[in-house]
């Protein structure tokens, strides 16, 4: 089975400050990679990591070598620069099916950078594949995974045919740490992480995003006046407030 973990986007250097863990593999995107480990491990096959991002985000890519995957891309250009994350997904689509056929896709469940959780539904419409959302649980059979999904109200479960997209928010996966021989091989250049650039891909992205600003103003809230309402018993409490609505012409 040839499985593709998708990292999540890599915010640029101007806001590396604000996000000050962009530098290293977050805890979303092990806890994916462990997964697909596990898959691989369980079912036999390969697993792809593909990362897409500026140069800088090469770094992020290469630590997936030190957990013994098969291999790892960068998908990075000056021309994919400041894209929104409908173009991102047109992009990465492509990427995927310029290196190869999977058939099985996992992504995390939302970038830190845009927190906009559409990547994964925009790259599997893109792709023209099923989408598992929110997944705890994967069981595979020939062509068909079985996925225990998570909801707001109740677990449930779901089928599809291979090859689908996975969003993935499983946490109890093996405990996986970089073995040294992998290390070794990841840094001195033995295992190399291939960039995919727009010469290989031949797209035509929009040379600027087009963006449609609004602004919005608060009315100002006006204070009610507070009128309080007396009686020395209920009845007669009830008589007052019957009177103050009739003569505000509320009765």
């Amino acid at each position: 089975m040839e499985i593709l973990v998708l990292l999540k986007q890599i915010p640029d250097e101007d806001v590396q400050t604000e996000y000050q863990d962009v530098d290293i593999l977050n805890d979303s995107d092990k806890n994916v990679l462990k997964e697909a480990l596990d898959l691989r491990d369980q079912y036999g096959g390969s697993v792809t990591v593909m990362g897409f991002g500026p140069a800088s985000a090469q770094k992020v890519v290469k630590e997936t070598l030190t957990y013994g995957i098969e291999r790892a891309v960068l998908v990075s250009d000056e021309e994919y620069r400041s894209m929104d994350i409908s173009g991102v997904s047109k992009i990465v689509s492509e990427a995927v099916r310029h290196t190869g056929a999977y058939d099985l896709i996992m992504c995390g469940r939302q970038a830190i950078d845009g927190d906009s959780a559409h990547m994964a539904a925009m790259t599997a419409g893109a792709l023209q594949m099923p989408l598992i959302p929110y997944s705890k649980e994967i069981v595979i059979e020939g062509k068909k995974i079985t996925a225990v999904c998570e909801s707001d109200q109740e677990d449930y479960r779901v089928e599809a045919c291979l090859p689908a997209m996975v969003l993935s928010i499983r946490e109890q996966n093996q405990n996986r740490f970089p073995t040294v021989p992998d290390i070794m091989k990841t840094y001195n250049g033995t295992y190399q992480t291939e960039i995919l650039s727009n010469e290989q891909l031949k797209l035509s992205p929009p040379k600027k995003k087009i963006r449609k600003l609004r602004t919005y103003q608060q009315e100002t809230v006006r204070k009610q006046k507070l009128f309080m309402l007396s009686g020395k018993d209920d009845p007669e409490s009830a008589k007052n407030l019957e009177q103050f609505l009739r003569d505000r012409h509320v009765l």
